[in-house]
């Protein structure tokens, strides 16, 4: 398993993967139905965009989903990912999320924030077994959102 950055012969692959209602539900920026076009134009801006730090995961050469990292709104670095429906349940997102953490590159910062949907018990899982804990539930548009903090040790 491996982390890289999207290339545009990626577009194919990430909408095979993104053809699944439930990643649209369980995700805030992903729409449904997901075209090949919305593909393009999200990893040609992930290019562009140095805000954005999107990663394709790779299991045998094969991208199976995307980790990443940015400075949201309050200017804390927030991390999020998901995965292709198949890929569900298997330690990916954990395996990935603590490798991306812990990425020479990645910010120093003493703290980290997710947010996940409060009915997200699998990718709350991945945030616990990554060192995160729960702050506390909000709602947002309509949505039930946990928000996640992982304190980090930086001298």
């Amino acid at each position: 398993m491996k982390l890289r950055k999207f290339r545009l012969q990626d577009a194919e692959r990430v909408t095979a993967l993104l053809q699944d209602k439930d990643i649209a539900k369980w995700t805030s920026n992903i729409p449904f139905p997901y075209s090949k076009q919305d593909a393009i134009k999200w990893i040609k801006s992930t290019s562009q965009d140095t805000d954005q730090n999107p990663f394709a995961i790779e299991v045998d050469d094969q991208v199976v989903g995307c980790v990443s990292h940015w400075v949201n709104s309050k200017s804390e670095i927030e991390v999020g990912y998901w995965l292709g429906k198949d890929y569900w349940a298997k330690g990916y997102a954990t395996q990935t999320l603590a490798q991306m953490l812990s990425q020479p590159d990645f910010p120093a910062t003493d703290s980290v924030v997710a947010q996940v949907m409060t009915e997200n018990l699998g990718s709350q899982r991945v945030l616990l077994n990554n060192g995160f804990s729960c702050l506390g539930k909000y709602d947002v548009q309509g949505r039930s959102l946990d928000l996640y903090k992982k304190y980090n040790n930086i001298i």
